[in-house]
């Protein structure tokens, strides 16, 4: 089998005051912290042989911290891949993350985010968030789509059979990537910071465990 181990970074300054961070970036906080470090002890005593982070400094800094508490470490191979940095919110960046969705949701005859992807989809809504960007930079539906089938298939590819990847991601991204490849077809929860979320890659891509 080869498998992915996709990390939630942990939790940032932008996050504890609830504003959209995208490309946007901050720091770790202490709890932040706590979290990566009690990620990498749920998986210290797993052989990794390819140890990924998007070019986000708080995936760098989890990925630090996940490493340093590996039973394994000496010998794996580290990267940086921008194809699993977080979505792209556009003009919305550093914005409320309540305010944002509510302004986006009530023009279509909804109240937040969660009833837009009841009603549409996950993936749906990137285009409502695009479409309601005034400089229209948001990510759309179809780029996120399409980079994380190609951020999952080069990680796939470097990987030989038995051989497993860590890689710290993103929140928004996490979720999108889990109800890609989710064996039930069902919308996955948003990852909890630190959360930690595995992906089977040893054929086609299917989610097979969800450690909380």
């Amino acid at each position: 089998m080869k498998r992915i181990y996709f990390v939630r970074h942990g939790q940032t300054l932008l996050n504890r005051f609830r504003r959209m961070q995208g490309w946007v970036d901050s720091p770790l906080t202490e709890k932040g912290e706590a979290q990566a470090t009690a990620a990498g002890n749920r998986l210290a005593d797993i052989r990794f042989q390819l140890a990924v982070s998007s070019d986000m400094l708080r995936a760098i800094h989890t990925l630090d911290r996940i490493l340093a508490q590996n039973k394994h470490a000496n010998g794996i191979t580290r990267e940086v891949h921008e194809d699993v940095r977080e979505i792209y919110f556009g003009s919305f960046e550093g914005v409320d993350s309540v305010q944002t969705w509510n302004m986006i949701a009530r023009p279509l005859g909804y109240s937040n985010q969660e009833e837009l992807i009841k009603h549409y989809s996950l993936l749906k809504v990137r285009d409502f968030m695009h479409d309601a960007d005034p400089f229209h930079e948001a990510e759309t539906a179809a780029h996120i789509e399409a980079r994380i089938k190609s951020a999952v298939a080069r990680l796939a590819e470097e990987l030989d059979d038995g051989e497993n990847a860590v890689v710290v991601t993103h929140g928004t991204y996490l979720r999108n990537l889990a109800t890609i490849y989710a064996a039930n077809g069902a919308v996955a929860d948003q990852p909890k910071n630190g959360s930690i979320t595995v992906l089977d890659v040893t054929h086609e891509p299917v989610v097979i465990d969800d450690i909380k």
